[in-house]
C-alpha cells in the first residue's frame, strides 16, 4: 500500500514542473520462520524473508528541457535549485516558470519572490526586453537589474519536499554557491517521472498487493476451518 502511494503520486505529479520523482526501497524483514532457520542452519538463499518498505528518496535526477520561449522561463542544467522567499523561510526549487508580480518583483508562479545573488530580490521594469544569461545575471534592454541565486547542496542532498516542486534544507545545513549549475532561458525543466513506467510499476504493485490479499483471506479460510474441527472434536 505504500508502494502504491508513492506511484500514484509521482504519476499524478508527472506534468508538474521541476518535481522530483519519490523512490521507494526496501529492507528484509526477518520472521519467525526465517530465525528458526538460522538455528537449522538453513542456507542464507533458504531462510524466509520478508521484503517491507521501508521508506522513500527523493530521485534528483535531472528532467527534461522543455522549450516554452517564455522570456521569465528558466531551466536549471546541473544539481542547483534556485533560491525563493516563502512566509517562514527559504525554500529552494528546481521549477522555473517565473512571472513578473504586480509590485515588479520577479516571482514563482505561487508568488514567492526569486532571491538574487545578494540576498535581494529582484525587481524588473515594467516593459522592455529580457535577457538571463547562464550565470543567472538578468538584464532589460542591457541594463543589468540583478543576478538569480542559484545554490547547490554538498553530497547526498540534505532536502526534504514542501510542497510538489519546493524544498527545504533540513537544519544545520548550509547551501553553497552553484559551482556545476548553469541556467537556460526559455526552457523549462519537466518532471523526472516517466509515465510510462510508472504506470507499468504501478499495475504490477496491484497485482501483487491483490495475490496477497486472497493469499491472506485463503489463511484466514483455512485457520477458520480448523477452529470449526477443533471445537467439533472438543465437543
Amino acid at each position: 500500500m505504500e508502494a502504491l502511494e508513492v506511484m500514484g503520486n509521482n504519476i499524478a505529479n508527472a506534468p508538474t514542473s521541476g518535481y522530483k520523482a519519490d523512490r521507494e526501497f526496501y529492507r528484509l524483514f526477518e520472521t519467525a520462520d526465517s530465525r528458526l532457520d538460522a538455528r537449522l542452519d538453513a542456507p542464507l538463499g533458504e531462510r524466509r524473508w520478508m521484503p517491507v518498505v521501508e521508506g522513500s528518496v527523493i530521485d534528483f535526477a535531472q528532467g527534461p528541457l522543455i522549450q516554452t520561449a517564455g522570456p521569465l522561463d528558466v531551466a536549471l542544467t546541473g544539481p542547483g535549485f534556485l533560491v525563493v522567499q516563502a512566509p517562514n523561510n527559504d525554500l529552494y526549487t528546481r521549477s522555473g516558470s517565473l512571472q513578473r508580480s504586480s509590485t515588479g518583483v520577479l516571482s514563482t508562479l505561487d508568488g514567492h519572490p526569486v532571491v538574487g545573488s545578494r540576498g535581494e530580490q529582484i525587481i524588473l521594469p515594467a516593459t522592455g526586453e529580457i535577457d538571463i544569461r547562464p550565470d543567472g545575471t538578468v538584464s532589460v534592454d542591457n541594463l543589468v537589474v540583478g543576478q538569480i541565486h542559484v545554490v547547490e547542496f554538498p553530497g547526498r542532498s540534505p532536502l526534504t519536499k514542501a510542497g510538489h516542486s519546493y524544498f527545504a534544507a533540513t537544519e544545520g545545513v548550509l547551501p553553497q554557491p552553484a559551482s556545476a549549475t548553469t541556467i537556460k532561458q526559455g526552457y523549462v525543466e519537466g518532471s523526472n517521472v516517466d509515465p510510462t513506467k510508472e504506470a507499468v510499476n504501478l499495475i504490477m504493485a496491484t497485482r501483487h498487493f491483490e495475490m496477497m490479499r486472497r493469499v491472506a483471506s485463503m489463511v484466514g479460510d483455512q485457520m477458520d476451518g480448523r477452529a470449526v474441527e477443533e471445537l467439533g472434536r472438543s465437543s
